[in-house]
């Protein structure tokens, strides 16, 4: 179990073997009672609720406050750091939403077998398995596109994996 100990009016981080460290010459039970960890101003320390953060946030520890009587370990969100390595794994993340490696690999074969049978010789279905694959090319080219921009930004946007960004 965690606890705070109050020291200069200000909540600390403890445990109870703090506790036998710091009071040597007293001897304590093995779970002493919250009553008695009172009596050396050390409270248990309660989890609080951790926010719902944005895709481009991260959960961090906040300051322990007393919440309702209790003292609580609060928790609260900040902007993950902004870098061109992560607009490009946002970019692969919404890439492979449109259309996984799998697919991306299957639609370059079937292009492949296109050209070489040539466009002169294709039947209404090979024109529009053409035209279908070359709109999700669209799609991936938009998203690289867009990824281009952001990493060009100076700085970039803290918030880069908001859709507002991407096509």
């Amino acid at each position: 179990m965690a606890y705070v100990k109050i020291i200069n009016d200000t909540p600390t981080l403890y445990n109870l073997r703090d506790l036998r460290r710091d009071n040597p010459q007293v001897s304590f039970p093995a779970e002493p009672s919250d009553e008695r960890l009172a009596e050396w101003d050390i409270y248990p320390l309660a989890e609080g609720a951790k926010p719902a953060p944005e895709r481009w946030q991260r959960v961090v520890k906040g300051p322990v406050e007393q919440v309702a009587g209790v003292w609580t370990q609060t928790y609260v969100t900040e902007d993950r750091p902004a870098t061109a390595e992560g607009v490009k794994a946002e970019a692969y993340r919404r890439i492979v939403a449109v259309i996984p490696e799998w697919k991306q690999r299957n639609l370059t074969a079937q292009a492949t077998q296109l050209l070489h049978k040539g466009t002169a010789n294709w039947t209404p279905e090979d024109q529009a398995a053409w035209d279908a694959g070359n709109a999700i090319w669209g799609q991936v080219a938009a998203i690289r596109a867009a990824s281009d921009q952001i990493e060009a930004m100076d700085p970039i946007p803290t918030d880069f994996m908001d859709d507002s960004y991407w096509p």
